[in-house]
Parts: structure tokens; sequence; C-alpha cells
């Protein structure tokens, strides 16, 4: 290839956001590797101080997404056009559906339907008697609830507002910062612009941190468990560089041979996933359980998006909501970007809808079927799961239940090689968004140097395993916190704008849809 070709496919990167990202990542991580289970104590401290002092700021964060996101798609607004008059989807209803939704849960769907459940179970919120029917009613309820509207609506400000600057406003450029430009104006051309790409990177990695912390030993526990062998770092090193190895592919492939190739595999593989354990499971207690867990939910999410407890101060919001909206906050920049990359063509309404309501029930599926077997082994056929979770970790208590599955021979390789697909599709796709947010300009011809994108699945395979070091819970659910904090105003910056934006395109008339703007040289 010459290099006169090379300079119109690749982008050139900008040296202050990929460099000053990458240190900054190294300076926080590093700690872990170097000093491993000693940060533990260092780590929870630091966990709850951010999540009991700001539960309030992140629950309102939330619910207000939910509200701007519907808005959106039904007021005004939502017959907008996310392209010029002539422009069409790039992608088939499915390829960009399973792209927006293996590129949005990762394989650590899987772990958190199965043992989010028992963990409500033990220790309910709303003052219920652990392992009571009160309880249990909550137990898929609020799984859906922490994987369904809200936290896919924190999505939405982003990825509207990205799509709108790429597609209407034709700028060539996949900076978070520059989407901020409607109401930052040339500020963000100076540091204030590359510090606010350097902070949407770090919330990035610490987001994959978070889901890297879970997937890993979860796959680890799987295979360790199949192969009969104990489940050692070693085992969980090999872990993750078979998933580097196939993230690193898919994203050096780009978005069109790698990573739709991927997600279009991976929805067939889980939707067969799902029909399996379904079909040979209790059917019809987990339909009847689903449909009162979606009335349970009906009917508490007010309460649920703003509960905090600060009377009897149990912890529940502070550990899981909180953790949560963080955790989707931290990956919101990465998340909007994909979506907008994928979404040419498409309306405002089009995009959120899918993006909130359809995501939210392929959401639900998972604890309808994982989460809805796991409690009725605790439940009705006296498994104490909790126990196994317990003494041995979440990993070895979903390959326990694993192991009671029909055909659990050809099921468990089969379920580690759909959480391999799961878990690189996710991957890759950070990967593919970090570079590119680490370019000067992405045109619409270009992607991100390959060698940037290979650099990034690797620092992201050790950061994983430095995460794995110091091990705990607190540590995974810190990775996504601390990162995540300065993603709301980011987030609250781009609705702004896209606010402005709108209002200046389109604030005159009542049913415009498409504006023309001119490519931008």
């Amino acid at each position: 290839m010459s290099q006169e070709k090379s300079k119109g496919i690749y982008a050139r990167i900008n040296p202050v956001v990929f460099w000053g990202s990458a240190i900054l990542c190294v300076l926080l991580y590093a700690p872990m590797l170097i000093y491993g289970t000693e940060l533990q104590p260092y780590v929870a401290t630091i966990l709850k101080a951010i999540t009991y002092r700001m539960d309030w700021l992140w629950l309102l964060f939330a619910l207000g997404c939910v509200i701007f996101s519907f808005w959106l798609a039904f007021g005004r607004y939502g017959n907008v056009k996310l392209g010029g008059t002539d422009d069409k989807p790039e992608f088939s209803d499915f390829s960009w559906f399973s792209m927006m939704f293996t590129g949005g849960v990762g394989a650590g769907l899987v772990y958190w339907s199965m043992a989010e459940p028992l963990y409500y179970l033990k220790f309910p919120p709303y003052w219920n008697e652990a392992f009571s029917g009160q309880a249990a009613q909550f137990a898929i309820a609020y799984g859906m609830f922490h994987w369904g509207l809200s936290a896919w609506a924190i999505f939405v400000p982003g990825a509207i507002a990205f799509a709108y600057m790429l597609y209407v406003r034709k700028k060539p450029y996949f900076s978070p910062s520059y989407a901020c430009r409607g109401v930052l104006g040339n500020r963000v051309d100076g540091w204030l612009g590359r510090a606010i790409d350097i902070f949407v990177v770090l919330g990035l990695v610490g987001g994959l941190g978070t889901t890297l912390g879970t997937c890993v030993p979860m796959m680890s526990a799987v295979a360790a468990g199949y192969l009969g062998i104990p489940d050692t770092m070693t085992v969980k090193v090999v872990t993750t560089l078979v998933i580097a190895a196939t993230f690193t592919y898919s994203a050096v492939s780009g978005i069109n041979s790698g990573i739709k190739k991927l997600s279009e595999l991976n929805s067939w593989l889980c939707m067969g996933l799902l029909a399996f354990v379904a079909l040979v499971g209790p059917t019809l207690f987990l339909l009847s359980f689903y449909v009162d867990s979606l009335g349970v939910l009906a009917t508490n999410f007010l309460r649920m998006s703003l509960y905090t407890d600060p009377i009897t101060k149990s912890g529940f919001p502070q550990d899981w909501t909180v953790f949560y909206w963080a955790w989707w906050a931290a990956w919101a920049m990465y998340f909007g970007l994909f979506v907008a990359r994928i979404s040419k063509g498409r309306t405002i309404k089009n995009v959120v809808i899918n993006m909130m309501v359809v995501t939210s029930i392929g959401c639900s599926l998972f604890f309808l079927v994982f989460g809805g077997y796991a409690v009725d082994l605790q439940l009705n056929q006296g498994v104490a799961l909790d126990m196994i979770m317990k003494d041995a970790g979440a990993g070895a208590m979903i390959s326990y239940v694993l192991h009671t599955l029909p055909l659990a021979v050809i099921v468990i390789p089969y379920f580690l090689f759909v959480m391999l697909i799961f878990q690189a599709t996710t991957i890759d796709t950070n990967a593919y968004i970090i570079s590119s947010i680490s370019c000067k300009e992405v045109k619409n011809d270009q992607e991100s140097p390959r060698w940037t994108r290979l650099f990034w699945c690797s620092l992201l395979a050790v950061i994983g395993i430095a995460i794995m070091e110091v091990g705990g819970l607190p540590v995974v659910q810190l990775s996504s916190v601390a990162t995540g904090v300065p993603i709301i105003f980011i987030i609250i910056m781009l609705s702004l704008s896209l606010l402005k934006w709108l209002k200046e395109d389109f604030g005159g008339e009542d049913k415009v849809q498409v504006v023309d703007y001119p490519e931008e040289d």
C-alpha cells in the first residue's frame, strides 16, 4: 500500500489525547499490578466515599436521561434524520441491532443475570427478609431495572449528539469535545477540549475494566471446572490472552469486516443458548416469574429510580444502583460514538427507541432465563447457590449452574464460545472507539490507524489482569465509579449542545426532517 493511499484510509492521531490518555491509564492501573491485594482496604474506602456522598446526583442524573430521551424521541425533533436527504442506513436492521446490543452489554450481562438475583435474594432491598417471598419478587425486577430503560437512556444524549455532529452538521471529528462546541464554542479547540477527550478515554477504560474484572474470572472458573483443574491466576491470564487475541483481530479488521460479523454471529448464538436453557429448565415457572417481575418493575419504577435509603442506610442503592449508573455512564461516550458511527440515515426516534426499548427487552430475556433458572435452583430445588458464591465466587456458582443443565458436556464449551465472542465484540468496539477519539479527525472513508487499535487492545488486556490482581468486587466497582464521575458533566454539556444545534437548524419550522450541510474539507 502506498503512503498516499494510507493517508486516505487512516486518520492522523492526536498526540496529546493519545499519549495523555495512555500515560494516565498506566499511572492509575500500574499500582494494581505492583501491590495487588494490598490495595483492597483503600479501594473499599474510596468506593464508599464516592457512592454514599454522590448517590443523589447519580439517581437524578439517570432519571433525567430517561425524561430527556423520551422527549427527544416523541417531541418535535423525533423525525429529524441523522443524515442528508439521500443518506440511507449503512447496515440492515438485524446487523444494526446486533452491533448495538452486543457492543453495549458484553458478557457482563450473562454474569450479572445469574449473580445479581442471588445477591438480591440474600440482601434484599426495602428491608425485606432474606430469601422471603418479598425478596424474590425484587430479585429479577431489580436486575431488569439496572439493565433497562434508565441504563440505556444514559447512552442516548451522547449517541444522538455525536450522530448529529457527524451526519447532520457533517463535522469529521470523532472527539466528544467537538460535540460540546454548541455550549463551549471555540474553547474546545484548546486545552479544555483535550481534557474532555482524555477524561472520556479514562471513563471508557474504567468501564471496560469493570467488565473484564467480572467476565474473565467467570470464564476461567467455568473453563477450569469443565477441565477439572484449579482456577488459578495462570488460568485467568490465559483466558484473558485468548479473549485479547479474538478482540484484537476484530478491532484491527474494522467495522464491516470484524465487528459486524462477530456481532451477528453472537446474536444467533445467544438466541440459541437462551432457547435451550428456557426449554430444558422450568419453562412455566420462568414465564410466570418474568411476567410477575415486569409488574413489580412497572409498579416500583419511580421508587427504584429515587431510592437512596438515607435513614436506615442499608447501602443497597449505593452498592447497586449507584454503581450501575456509574458503570453505564463510564461507557456512555464509547457507546454513544459507536451507535453514532453505525446509525447514519436513521431518525432520532428510531435510534432512541431501539437503544432504550428493544435493548431493554433483550436484557430482560437474559434475566428471565438465566436469572429465573438460578432463583429456581435456590428457592425451589434446595441448591445453596448463595453459599457457593460466598465460598468460591460468582464464577464457581455459574459453573455449578451450567453443570446442572442436560448435555452439560456440550453446553459448557458452547457457553464459553458464546462468552468469548460476546466479550470480544464489546472490547473490540471499545478499542475501535478509543483509537478514533485519539485521532484529530475521522472522515467517512477513514478509520483510526491499525497500530493504535492494537495498542489499546493490548493495554486493555493488561488492565484487566491488573484488576484481577487486586481482586474483590469493590475494585471492580471502583473502576467504573471513580472514572465515571466527570462523565456526568460531559453528558450534560452534550445534551445542551445538541439542543442548541436542533433549535438552530429546526427551531423555526414544525415538520422539517432533513437539513443538508456541506461536507467539511
